[in-house]
């Protein structure tokens, strides 16, 4: 009896590519493949809970859950060209109580009117309560944070909001 041979294959580039051309361009489909789920799912961000933020959100603190103490500052951070209002608890934050806000008799009112209260780092939305605020401090429980955020100067057309709840202790 004769050993069975190999039909000839009728593939014209299987002569012309050897084992290792296969192997690697196998290898780099699969390498590209990984790279495209990894990049996917590591651009979906999360407020620490879960939830997913879009990409004008850069972190929410403290995270969605978290514990804190009374006098934990409360914010987020914003990209670049973006701004946002805080409401704690049902109260809207004023503005001039935030992270960076000037004293507006220390400028100009032209001045004032042109860069606002928070004329630096207006993507830090931060609130710390403190004695004369709103909030002097916190109340044990449950403590509900809304962030309504906009694009720099366009507060009424681009506004979104995102709400995340911490417990204090």
């Amino acid at each position: 009896m004769e050993p069975m041979t190999a039909a000839p294959s009728t593939d014209p580039t299987a002569k012309s590519m050897p084992d290792w051309a296969r192997r690697t361009i196998i290898g780099a489909i699969v390498v590209v493949a990984f790279g495209i789920l990894i990049w996917g799912t590591g651009s979906i961000q999360t407020d620490g809970g879960g939830a997913p933020l879009d990409g004008t959100i850069v972190s929410l603190s403290p995270p969605d859950g978290a514990q804190a103490l009374r006098q934990t500052s409360i914010g987020a951070e914003l990209i670049a060209g973006f701004d946002g209002r805080l409401t704690i608890n049902g109260i809207e934050i004023p503005e001039e109580q935030m992270e960076g806000a000037i004293d507006p008799n220390s400028v100009s009112a032209d001045e004032l009117a042109k860069y606002g209260v928070r004329p630096n780092n207006r993507n830090r939305v931060y609130f710390s309560p403190g004695p004369g605020k709103v909030i002097e401090e916190f109340d044990t429980g449950t403590v509900t944070i809304s962030l309504r955020y906009f694009k720099d100067r366009l507060e009424e057309s681009t506004s979104r909001t995102v709400t995340w709840t911490i417990r204090v202790d």
